[in-house]
C-alpha cells in the first residue's frame, strides 16, 4: 500500500509514426484506425546506438519537466524538489544508459529496471524523500535479435478474445512524471491523475486476487468504472489475469453487471515488453484526465470457457472509445491498472484530479490540431486571384511530405487568411496527406474555373440546366461563388460577435436520434464538457448513454444495434430526453467553441422543446428528464399504450390482453405527396391524419394503420413505415394539451438576442414562460407546416440553415423548399424576384465520423462567409498549461455561462 498520495504531473510518449504525446493520446483514443506502421521501431526516426537512446529519454523527461509551472514561491526557495528528478528506466533489454542519462543537466539518477514493480518500489522509495520521479518505458525491437518476427495483421484484438492470433512487436517510449501529492498541490504543479491505491504480488492466483482487493481498498467508494490489463500474449499468463480479475472484482462489485470497462492497450500497439507496461498506466492516467472509456481494436467475444464468468461479472468490452459521463452523486472517477509480467504482478488504482471549481475544470487536448485531417483555406477577391493562390499552393506541395509539413502549411494559410478574412471569396480544401491536397488542389482549379463560368451565365440571363455555383469533393472540399453571407457586410474575425451572420440553427425531431450518436464529440470539443454536464444533475442518464452506448460481453452484430434503435424509438420520454441533451450538446460546440452564435432558430416538431433548452431559455432545462421519465402524456397517453386514442376511438384497453389489444394502433408514414392531395383522399376517414408537411410534395401520414393503408392506395403512392407509435400533431393529440402546457412551463432566464421561430405561429416566441410552454403545446398538437416555417426564416433574413442534430433531413428540405420557390419565381415570373442563395449545413450524419463531419461543415460555412473562431483546429495540446494566464482566459469563457446561471427569473407580466 501507498503510505502517501502521488500526483501524476506529466505525460510523455513517441511510437511509430506518432512523434509527440498529442498524436499518441488521438492514438489511443482512435485505436483501429492507426496505420500498420505501428510495429515498426523507433529507430525510423533515431538511431539505435546507446548514447542516441539516451538522448530521446533525456528529452523525453525534459519535455515533462519543462512543462512545469512552479509559482514564485517555490523557484525563489530553490527547493531541490523542481532542480532535477530521478529516472527510472523500464526496459527488458539490456541497456547500459546510466552514464549518458545521467549527464542532462536536470537529471539527478537514473536506473534501469525490467519490471514496472520494480520502477514502482524504488520510486516509492524516492517520492516519500520529497523527490520527482521520471518512469520511462522504453522498447527498440530491433534490439532483440532473437525475438521471431511474425507477420501478425496490425488488427489485433487482445489474446482474451476468442479470436486472438498473436500480437505485432512495437516499439515505442511511455514516460510519466511523478510527484507527492502534497508537494504538488504545495507547488500547483499540472496533475493528470492520482495514484492512490498500489499492491504487488507474486504471480500466482491467490497472491495476485489479494494484490487487486488490497489495492482496492484505497478508494472508499465504488467508483471504478475502467481497468486496463495486460493480456499478455502466451495463453497461462492470458487466462491467469482474466481469472484473477472475474474473481477478485465479483467479491467486490457482486451484482453490478456491464458496469466496469476493460482496456487494453496492447490491441493498438501489439507486445512492447517496457514500453507497454508503462504506454497501460500512461493509457489508463490519459483516459481519465480526458473523460473516456477506450475501446478494444477489433473485440468479438470472451473464450468460450470464460464467457459464462464474464456475463455473471461487473465488466464488459467496450469496442469503440466513448465520453464517460459525471457520475450522478458528484464523486470522482476511479481506474485501475492490471500489470502482469512473467515475474511480477502490481495492481494500480488512479483517481482523476478535478479542481475544486468545476467551471473552471476545462481539459484541453490536441486532438483535432493533430488530426491528420487538414482544412486548408485560400481566399481571394475574384477568380484570378484565388487561381494564382492555388497556382502557389500547389508549387510548395512536392517539397512538402510527413504530417507535421502539411500540418504548418494549413497553419499558415489559416493566419493568412485571418489577416485578409475580408476578401469576398474564400476556398476550404479537405485532405489527410499531402498527395491527397495535391489532388484537391487540381480539382479546384478547374472546378472553380467552371463556377464562374456558370455564375457569369447566369448573370447575364442565361441559366443552363443544373449549373452550379458551387463546388465541392467528395472528401469535402468546397467553394462558393454566390456566399450566402454578404461578405460586404461582414466584419473582421476578430468582431464577429458584432455582426450578423443570417444564420438560423434548426432542431431536428427526436426520431433522428440512434445507437452511437455523439460518441466523440466531447473529444473534439473538450471545452463544452463542463458546461453540458451542468445542465443536468446526471448529465450520462439525459443524454441516455447506456442505450446511446450499449455495453455488452461480446461484439453486438448489425442485427442486434438495429434492434437497439428500433427499440429506442420505440420510446418516445427517452429519445425526447435525449433529444433535448443532445441539441444542448451540438449547440454549444458552435456557441462556445466556434463563437457563432444564431440569429434565428426554429425546431421541427419536438425540436421546438430542443430550441428552448439549447439556447439557454430555461434556467433549469435539466429538470425536463424527471418530467419526461414522469410524464402519462409522452409515455402511454400519446406513446406506449395510447390510451387517448384507445379511448377516443373506443378501443379495448391494453390490460384486457386480447389479440386486439396485442395489433398495433397508430403509425407514421412518409408519402410523396401534396397536402391538397392527401386531403381529398382523407375525406370520410376519421382516423388519419397529414401530421407533418416536409417538403411541398412530401408529408407524413399517420394514424390506424389500416385506415391510413386505404388512403394510401387512393393516392397510388409508396409509403415507408417509420415504426413510431407517438400521436403528435393530430386531432387525438389535442386532447393532452393543458397537460403540456404543464409540463414545459419552467422558469426562463432573460431574454437572449435570438430570435425563435414556431410552427405553432410562424413567427418569434415572446421568451416568456407561459408563452413559450403554449407554444410548444400548440406545435405538437397541431400539423407542422416546415415548407411555410423555412420560408417565413428567409424572408426575414435566415440564409444559412444549420442542422443542431443527428441526420440531414432538415437540411434536404431546407433545398428543397427553397429550390421549389425558385422554380415557382420563373414559372410564374415574379417580378423584382431573385433566386433565393442559401445553404444548408448538417453537423452529424450516421455511419460518418463526427470529426470528419463537423469538417466538411466548417468548409461549407467559411466558403459561404460565416465567420468561425477556428483556433480549436489548429491548435491545442493535452500538456496542461498551468500559467496564470490561462486561469484568467477560463475564467472569461465562463463568465457568460456563470452570469445566466446567476440570472433571475424573468416575469410574465
Amino acid at each position: 500500500m501507498l503510505t502517501n498520495e502521488i500526483a501524476i504531473v506529466g505525460i510523455d510518449s513517441q511510437f511509430a509514426e506518432f512523434a509527440n504525446i498529442d498524436r499518441v493520446a488521438r492514438a489511443l483514443y482512435v485505436g483501429k484506425e492507426i496505420g500498420k506502421e505501428v510495429g515498426e521501431d523507433l529507430s525510423n526516426e533515431i538511431s539505435i546506438a546507446n548514447s542516441t537512446l539516451a538522448d530521446v529519454i533525456n528529452d523525453s523527461t525534459a519535455r515533462m519537466f519543462g512543462a512545469l509551472s512552479f509559482s514564485e514561491l517555490a523557484e525563489q526557495e530553490h527547493n531541490s524538489v523542481i532542480k532535477q528528478l530521478d529516472v527510472i528506466v523500464i526496459s527488458e533489454q539490456s541497456l547500459d544508459l546510466e552514464s549518458n542519462v545521467k549527464a542532462e543537466g536536470h537529471i539527478n539518477s537514473v536506473a534501469v529496471v525490467s519490471q514496472l514493480s520494480e520502477a514502482l518500489t524504488l520510486a516509492l522509495s524516492l517520492i516519500d524523500k520529497g523527490r520527482l520521479v521520471a518512469l520511462v518505458g522504453l522498447n527498440i525491437t530491433s534490439l532483440n535479435k532473437d525475438v521471431e518476427q511474425r507477420s501478425v495483421e496490425p488488427s489485433n484484438t487482445i489474446s482474451f478474445d476468442s479470436d486472438f492470433a498473436g500480437y505485432q512487436s512495437a516499439s515505442g517510449i511511455a514516460s510519466l512524471l511523478l510527484a507527492p501529492q502534497a508537494i504538488a498541490q504545495q507547488l500547483q504543479l499540472p496533475t493528470y491523475a492520482q495514484l492512490n491505491g498500489l499492491s504487488i504480488s507474486a504471480v500466482n492466483a491467490d497472491a495476485m486476487k489479494e494484490a487487486v482487493l488490497e489495492a482496492l481498498k484505497s478508494i472508499d467508494e465504488k467508483q471504478v468504472a475502467l481497468v486496463e490489463v495486460s493480456a499478455l500474449e502466451d495463453e497461462f499468463h492470458s487466462e491467469l489475469e482474466s481469472s484473477v480479475l472475474l474473481e477478485a472484482y465479483r467479491d467486490v462489485y457482486a451484482g453490478e453487471s456491464l458496469t466496469r470497462a476493460i482496456s487494453c492497450v496492447r490491441s493498438i500497439t501489439g507486445e512492447g515488453a517496457g514500453f507497454s507496461q508503462v504506454l497501460g498506466l500512461l493509457r489508463t492516467v490519459i483516459a481519465l484526465q480526458q473523460r473516456y472509456i477506450p475501446g478494444i481494436n477489433n473485440w468479438q467475444a470472451p473464450k468460450a470457457e470464460q464467457l459464462v464468468n464474464w456475463q455473471s461479472s461487473s465488466f464488459y468490452l467496450p469496442t469503440e472509445s466513448r465520453t464517460r459521463y459525471p457520475n450522478a452523486d458528484g464523486s470522482k472517477h476511479s481506474a485501475a491498472y492490471s500489470c502482469l509480467t512473467q515475474d511480477s504482478y502490481c495492481h494500480l488504482v488512479l483517481s482523476e484530479h478535478a479542481l475544486e471549481n468545476q467551471d473552471d475544470d476545462i481539459r484541453l487536448n490536441g486532438f483535432i490540431a493533430s488530426s491528420e485531417l487538414h482544412l486548408v483555406l485560400v481566399n481571394g477577391e475574384d477568380e484570378a486571384e484565388l487561381q494564382q493562390k492555388l497556382s502557389q499552393l500547389a508549387a510548395l506541395l512536392p517539397a512538402k511530405k510527413g504530417h507535421d509539413d502539411l500540418k504548418v502549411m494549413a497553419d499558415q494559410q489559416y493566419q493568412q487568411y485571418l489577416t485578409t478574412s475580408t476578401k469576398k471569396y474564400s476556398i476550404a480544401l479537405l485532405a489527410e496527406s499531402n498527395e491527397e491536397l495535391t489532388k484537391e488542389v487540381q480539382l479546384a482549379q478547374q472546378g472553380i474555373k467552371n463556377v464562374f463560368i456558370n455564375l457569369s451565365q447566369a448573370e447575364l440571363g442565361k441559366v443552363t440546366p443544373n449549373a452550379q455555383t458551387q463546388w465541392k469533393t467528395p472528401k469535402g472540399s468546397y467553394f462558393s461563388a454566390e456566399p450566402a453571407v454578404n461578405s460586404a457586410e461582414e466584419s473582421s474575425v476578430q468582431s464577429y460577435s458584432n455582426k450578423s451572420n443570417n444564420v438560423c440553427f434548426m432542431y431536428p425531431g427526436i426520431g433522428a436520434t440512434y445507437v452511437g450518436l455523439g460518441r466523440d464529440l466531447f473529444q473534439l470539443f473538450p471545452e463544452i464538457y463542463t458546461d453540458v454536464a451542468n445542465l443536468a444533475d446526471d448529465i450520462g442518464s439525459s443524454l441516455k448513454d447506456t442505450l446511446l452506448n450499449p455495453r455488452s460481453i461480446s461484439r453486438l452484430d448489425f442485427k442486434a444495434l438495429k434492434q437497439r434503435d428500433l427499440d429506442l424509438r420505440g420510446n418516445l420520454a427517452d429519445i425526447a430526453e435525449a433529444g433535448v441533451g443532445f441539441a444542448c450538446v451540438f449547440s454549444k460546440i458552435f456557441t462556445k467553441v466556434f463563437k457563432l452564435n444564431a440569429d434565428f432558430a426554429t425546431g421541427y416538431s419536438m425540436g421546438e422543446v430542443s430550441m428552448y433548452a439549447a439556447l439557454g431559455c430555461w434556467q433549469q432545462p435539466g429538470l425536463m428528464s424527471a418530467r419526461l421519465a414522469n410524464s402519462a402524456t409522452f409515455n402511454e397517453r400519446l406513446c406506449g399504450d395510447l390510451l387517448t386514442l384507445r379511448e377516443r376511438w373506443n378501443l379495448p384497453l391494453p390490460n384486457s390482453k386480447t389479440e386486439e389489444t396485442e395489433a398495433p394502433i397508430w403509425e407514421t408514414y412518409t408519402i410523396k405527396a401534396t397536402l391538397a392531395q392527401v386531403e381529398a383522399a382523407c375525406i370520410g376517414e376519421t382516423r388519419v391524419y397529414c401530421t407533418i408537411i416536409n417538403t411541398p410534395d412530401s408529408v407524413l401520414l399517420a394514424g390506424f394503420p389500416a385506415d391510413c393503408l386505404r388512403v394510401i392506395d387512393k393516392l397510388g403512392v409508396r409509403a415507408m413505415a417509420l415504426n413510431m407509435a407517438n400521436a403528435i400533431h393530430s386531432a387525438p393529440a389535442k386532447a393532452e394539451y393543458d397537460d403540456m402546457v404543464a409540463l414545459y412551463t419552467m422558469a426562463v432566464n432573460a431574454r437572449i438576442n435570438t430570435k425563435l421561430y414556431s410552427s405553432s405561429c410562424y413567427l418569434p416566441v415572446p421568451q416568456l414562460s407561459k408563452a413559450i410552454a403554449h407554444s410548444i403545446a400548440k406545435c405538437l398538437c397541431d400539423r407542422v407546416d416546415f415548407p411555410r416555417l423555412v420560408n417565413t426564416l428567409y424572408n426575414n433574413g435566415a440564409r444559412v440553415f444549420i442542422e443542431m442534430g443527428p441526420g440531414r433531413s432538415l437540411c434536404s428540405w431546407v433545398d428543397k423548399t427553397l429550390e421549389h420557390e425558385n422554380k415557382h419565381q420563373e414559372v410564374t415570373q415574379v417580378t423584382g424576384s431573385s433566386s433565393k442563395t442559401s445553404v444548408s449545413v448538417p453537423v452529424n450524419a450516421k455511419g460518418v465520423s463526427d470529426e470528419l463531419t463537423y469538417f466538411r461543415a466548417i468548409a461549407k460555412l467559411v466558403s459561404h462567409g460565416v465567420k468561425l473562431d477556428l483556433n480549436s483546429l489548429f491548435y491545442g495540446s493535452i500538456v496542461i498549461d498551468k500559467k496564470p494566464t490561462n486561469k484568467v482566459m477560463a475564467t472569461t469563457d465562463h463568465s457568460a455561462n456563470t452570469a445566466q446561471k446567476k440570472s433571475l427569473p424573468v416575469s410574465d407580466r
